[in-house]
């Protein structure tokens, strides 16, 4: 179970082995390379020992106070300040944490497993109990390593086709769970009981009242001290800069406090409308940053898929994967941490599938004649999905599916008799309801930070982890989402595209990057796969592949849908790409074909 994770810790290893108990930790050295953060960790007395994989970014100011009550550190890091305070304070301890993590911390003398996830969930926790125990880890493969099985769950079909990504406790895989962002879990004698120590909407709610008076200057402070705290590092630190405005904003952040020189990775592509190194490198020259660049190839596509899914563990939910895992890998050269831009679109409207939303009363308006219009003029992209949005759901179903590529009466030409149900997602739509009556816009921004955000912080975490580099995301600082959350709509300004942020700090942005269009780290996958022929072999022999060809599908139409797209019908793309990812993802992860050169799995002839 440890060792199937080394890429996560490749500088130290460590074992706990109790009756009863065993913890395995890896190590990713970044504050106190020595010896003396070697986990598992135990306090002096040995009644807690710990296995943590995270930082808690303001450890240092939360040391006097466990020194004043007596406590002699033996490190200079993070995690025996996380124990300590556990020890003194027990579960309440996760109020005082300012950063991402998962944790297990062991209770020698009540005999008793304690787990938690930060926040936002930055931190992935699984896990899954089997023949008697309970089982968990950082990624599913460690418990697959443990005996746990390998089995897909085809109930989740539906919510991968759609959203592409399973929300919630549930994941592809029968049996296996993930601890939900922001909850602990405590196990003694086989009982379980699992809590939500933090919520948002409560957070939100809480803070109404205390609005900042001037919301620019206090989200420009924040902000750069969340950037500062996430520069604590004794390893080198750089940033990943895509050119687009919320990389840009970190990085400009990081010059504008003086880390002149740091490094910057910047993944380029031979696409010109696909390609923002330019912008990029403007902003790199604009704050002395060191800038480093990539170029994506095209002739590794499907190996670089194959490779990032089996770091990921499941399938593919954003088809950047394979460039992200590369830029780490090339960055892990002069980096151990780099900073990232992920999260401002879901905590400040960035999104430009947010905008309708802002107009509900027009939305209701154009329900009946947008469909019309659309199908009469031929609407093409975004019109053309907004009109497919409104002819078949309600302004609360276009809330909740606002991410979907796929709607779920469009999985009726491959057969499928859609349910429409997804009762997490349905959960956090009704407390963004509470929290936001009659403000689709927020209430869209509110679900995709519990479901849509959690698939892009997964593939941040193992595309960076699995090149053994360690991602710090600012705009999560939970001063930022909290505040953020509960600001109203007019002082956040999401109606005009993180405006709020535009304001606090595009002084310091090129106006090209203020200028340039939302880009999002595109890739053109409805032409590799119809002309790249590895590729187009998966699309073409879709009907005979597992596990597509056991599920719920009727094999003339998934055939008619497979022709269409090959034939340049894009209206089927989604879905399309979606199985194949699917496909490469049974085949890495549940048949164990890990080989790029390995042949996928067909159905059974005759």
């Amino acid at each position: 179970m440890r060792d199937v994770l080394h890429h996560r810790g490749p500088d130290d290893s460590g074992l706990l082995l109790a009756p009863g108990v065993a913890l395995g930790s890896r190590r990713l050295a970044i504050l106190d390379l020595s010896p003396r953060g070697h986990m598992p960790m135990s306090t002096p007395d040995g009644r807690y020992t710990i296995v943590y994989n995270g930082e808690a970014y303001n450890f240092r100011s939360l040391r006097p106070a466990l020194e004043a009550q007596g406590y002699v550190f033996q490190s200079d890091c993070d995690t025996e300040v996380v124990l300590a305070l556990y020890a003194c304070e027990g579960p309440a301890m996760l109020e005082r944490l300012n950063g991402m993590f998962a944790l297990a911390i062991w209770d020698a003398r009540q005999r008793t497993l304690f787990l938690a996830r930060d926040r936002m969930g930055i931190k992935p926790l699984y896990y899954a109990f089997h023949d008697g125990g309970l089982y968990f880890a950082s990624e599913e493969k460690s418990l697959f390593a443990a005996g746990v099985p390998r089995e897909f769950d085809p109930d989740t079909w539906e919510e991968l086709l759609c959203f592409r990504y399973v929300a919630g406790e549930r994941t592809p895989y029968r049996g296996v769970k993930r601890l939900l962002s922001g909850h602990w879990m405590q196990w003694q004698a086989g009982d379980v009981q699992v809590r939500r120590w933090w919520n948002l909407s409560q957070r939100a709610a809480a803070l109404r009242d205390h609005s900042p008076a001037d919301p620019v200057s206090w989200f420009r402070e924040t902000f750069d001290d969340s950037v500062s705290l996430r520069r604590i590092s004794d390893v080198p630190v750089g940033v990943l800069l895509s050119g687009g405005l919320d990389s840009s904003s970190v990085g400009a952040s990081l010059g504008s406090q003086g880390a002149t020189g740091l490094a910057s990775f910047t993944v380029r592509f031979d696409e010109p409308g696909f390609d923002e190194g330019p912008l990029a490198r403007e902003l790199a020259e604009r704050w002395s940053l060191t800038p480093h660049e990539l170029t994506h190839s095209l002739e590794s596509l499907l190996p670089q898929l194959r490779r990032a899914t089996w770091f990921n563990d499941e399938p593919l939910a954003h088809v950047n994967y394979g460039h992200l895992l590369l830029i780490s890998e090339y960055a892990k050269e002069w980096v151990t941490v780099l900073l990232s831009g992920e999260a401002a679109d879901e905590v400040m409207g960035g999104y430009v599938r947010y905008r309708p939303l802002a107009y509900p009363r027009m939305l209701r308006a154009m329900k009946p004649v947008l469909p019309l219009l659309a199908k009469a003029l031929g609407l093409k992209g975004r019109w053309q999905k907004l009109a497919r949005f409104l002819s078949d759901y309600s302004i609360d179903q276009f809330v909740m599916m606002n991410s979907c590529e796929t709607l779920p009466g469009e999985l009726r030409a491959l057969g499928m008799n859609p349910a429409a149900r997804y009762p997490f997602r349905e959960e956090m739509l009704a407390e963004a309801r509470q929290l936001y009556p009659g403000e689709p816009l927020r209430q869209a921004m509110y679900s995709d930070q519990h479901a849509f955000l959690c698939s892009l912080l997964d593939r941040n975490d193992r595309m960076t982890m699995g090149a053994s580099i360690e991602c710090r995301v600012p705009f999560l600082d939970y001063r930022l989402v909290e505040a953020l959350a509960a600001l109203p709509s007019p002082a956040l300004q999401c109606r005009r595209g993180k405006q709020l942020m535009r304001a606090a700090v595009g002084h310091r942005l090129p106006r090209s990057i203020l200028k340039h269009r939302k880009w999002g780290f595109g890739v053109p996958w409805s032409r590799y796969l119809r002309t790249r022929a590895d590729l187009r072999e998966i699309v073409e022999e879709l009907p005979n592949l597992q596990p597509v060809c056991d599920g719920p599908f009727d094999r003339d139409k998934l055939t008619r849908v497979v022709e269409a797209f090959l034939q340049g019908d894009d209206s089927y793309g989604a879905i399309v790409l979606q199985l194949v990812l699917i496909v490469i993802w049974h085949d890495v992860c549940i048949t164990g074909n890990i080989s790029s050169g390995a042949s996928l799995s067909a159905a059974p002839q005759g």
